[in-house]
């Protein structure tokens, strides 16, 4: 090639070599050693520029770490940094290969609360209980299968996927847009079994929530919502006063505590409800719950958790009515006490808290296989404990799928990052007056209505205050087996949340969902271990600033809070997160080994 000018060739030559250094690769290096009890999971690695020139670094970033529930030798972990991928080890994390795996990663919004609890790789690996070579993983409602523990991965051709289950059987079952597929190769190939109930027409769409696999009785069951009867926000507002139809059959229903075990179909509609197939997919039929709902098994028992945005700001209406009242004035642009809330934000306890958001919905049991159904009115911590870990998943997995497995762009149901956006806060509260059916005329003309999402955590007190918690949920847990573990805020973190809220909302004569980060600070949260399957709970010894929350305090303004866990037979790894004043967050992940 003849460029016909020396500057020119040295030009090329200096952007060649620039590019060429600015290349680099990475190896991870093996990890340390696991100490007994809490320790710190530095992620070293090696940087390559240029083939020669190596250095090795200390500040790689774990966003997950899965690991094998039957051998935790075999775990996978997602970086953030120095890149966006996947490892997989087979030693416990003595030595990591990189996998090859084709995933589509989004931009990086390090900004946004999001990006400190919702995972933007891989959500889920589920590991074969048969072959300990083999693990499917879903990501944005996709799914990826391994048969070499995970070093290599291929694509398969499903999308919109929120629910995968392994049958006793062996067969893999994947439920999401188009209802229901299932492989019996290990996921290389799938059958797609639509699902045709009797009696919807051709044009009935529905989304999927659950996913459960009668082990006993061999039949599948889902929980879908039919797309028509998607709650919006002034459907919503209507619980505050029962304006609407809807309103009133939901809180009837949850006002109904001491019904004897029946069908419950007056509820739902369209299709949305629990369906059921014993014919692996080729007929289908309704039971008797017509409820939008996360779907969980224990012994041949059914349990349904409320879904519908309805009903559970129906049942959260009835729970905080404090809460309820002030957000009808304030959707009428009436001015909120901040004092009167006080007793809203009373510290629930541990046991309460560490329910998650059964704490937070109706919870329906069926004893006959879906015919009929009663509502559990307490739950045994045992009870919450596996129900809660089944339930976490579906939430995680629904709001981490598309907005077409959703039903269309919807807000997600259980986030933590609400948008704060309220109605109108100019204008003279005073002149307004509340009347029945104003709360939703309010939202119609208010030029910055709340989204749905929002309304759901202006009534629970855990939402509410996790957005002040930089976005972190207040409480999580991971299961391994009988064994559980889960963190949960002590009351002094929590009453330091309150009083930031409370402090906020007195401000804006709103209740108030931030922005806002309150320092977690020094024994701000508990790690918690059972044994015994959540009947009984045990906190793990931290020590003085185990996680150096007073240095982080002195230095960054911030402390480490959980943002995830992963349990695994032998050790648990605890995802911790924090932003500081400057914006961008940080994370860093330690280790429990017993």
């Amino acid at each position: 090639m003849v460029f016909g000018d020396a500057r020119m060739m040295w030009r090329f030559a200096l952007t060649v070599g620039l590019a060429l250094c600015g290349c680099a690769s990475y190896r991870v290096l093996p990890s340390p050693a696991p100490a007994t009890g809490l320790s710190p999971l530095p992620m070293r690695y090696q940087e390559t520029h240029l083939w020669v020139f190596r250095s090795v670094k200390q500040d790689g970033a774990v966003e997950r770490v899965f690991v094998d529930p039957h051998d935790s030798m075999r775990v996978v972990i997602t970086l953030l940094r120095p890149e966006a991928a996947a490892y997989a080890s087979r030693d416990g994390g003595a030595s990591w290969t990189r996998a090859s795996i084709p995933l589509d990663v989004p931009d990086a919004d390090e900004r946004a609360q999001a990006a400190l609890v919702r995972p933007r790789l891989l959500a889920e690996v589920l590991f074969d209980a048969r072959d300990g070579r083999r693990a499917w993983a879903r990501a944005r409602g996709r799914v990826f299968h391994t048969e070499d523990g995970g070093l290599t991965w291929a694509a398969t051709p499903l999308a919109g996927i929120v629910a995968l289950a392994q049958g006793a059987d062996g067969l893999l079952w994947a439920a999401g847009e188009g209802g229901l597929h299932v492989s019996d190769d290990g996921g290389r190939n799938w059958v797609h079994r639509p699902v045709h109930l009797p009696g919807a027409g051709a044009d009935s769409r529905f989304r999927v929530r659950s996913l459960v696999l009668d082990q006993r009785g061999g039949r599948i069951l889902l929980g879908v919502r039919d797309t028509r009867s998607d709650s919006g926000p002034v459907t919503i507002a209507s619980v505050l006063d029962g304006t609407s139809d809807t309103a009133q059959a939901a809180l009837a229903l949850v006002d109904a505590t001491d019904a004897p075990p029946r069908a419950l179909t007056a509820f739902g509609q369209g299709v949305t409800g629990v369906v059921e197939t014993r014919d692996g997919g080729a007929s289908w039929r309704r039971t008797g719950l017509a409820l939008d709902t996360w779907l969980a098994s224990s012994d041949g028992v059914l349990y349904a958790v409320a879904a519908d945005p309805m009903i559970e700001a129906a049942f959260l209406v009835r729970a905080h009515p404090e809460l309820a009242t002030a957000l009808a004035r304030q959707l009428n642009g009436l001015h909120v006490d901040a004092a009167s809330l006080g007793r809203a934000f009373l510290f629930p306890g541990r046991d309460r808290l560490l329910a998650g958001p059964l704490a937070a919905a109706p919870v329906f049991r069926s004893d006959d296989g879906g015919a009929t159904w009663v509502r559990v009115l307490s739950l045994e911590p045992a009870l919450a404990a596996l129900l809660r870990t089944s339930v976490d998943a579906q939430i995680s997995a629904w709001e981490e799928s598309s907005p077409q497995a959703r039903g269309g762009g919807q807000p997600a149901e259980h986030g933590t990052g609400a948008n704060p956006t309220g109605p109108d806060r100019r204008g003279d509260r005073g002149s307004r007056r509340s009347r029945r059916g104003a709360a939703a005329e309010a939202i119609r003309a208010a030029p910055r209505a709340p989204s749905a999402d929002a309304l759901q955590a202006y009534l629970d007190p855990v939402r509410l205050l996790a957005c002040f918690n930089s976005g972190l949920t207040l409480t999580g847990m991971a299961r391994a087996g009988a064994e559980f573990y889960a963190w949960a805020p002590t009351a002094t973190h929590w009453d330091r949340l309150v009083d930031a809220a409370l402090a906020a909302s007195d401000a804006e004569g709103e209740i108030s969902l931030g922005p806002g980060a309150t320092p977690a600070g020094p024994g701000a949260f508990t790690l918690l271990r059972s044994t015994d399957g959540g009947a009984s709970w045990a906190e793990v010894a931290q020590g003085p600033d185990a996680f150096d929350g007073t240095a982080r305090i002195g230095v960054r303004q911030s402390a480490p809070y959980p943002s995830w866990l992963a349990a695994g037979p032998r050790e648990a790894f605890i995802g911790l997160a924090a932003r500081d004043h400057t914006g961008p967050p940080w994370r860093e992940t330690w280790r429990d080994s017993f």
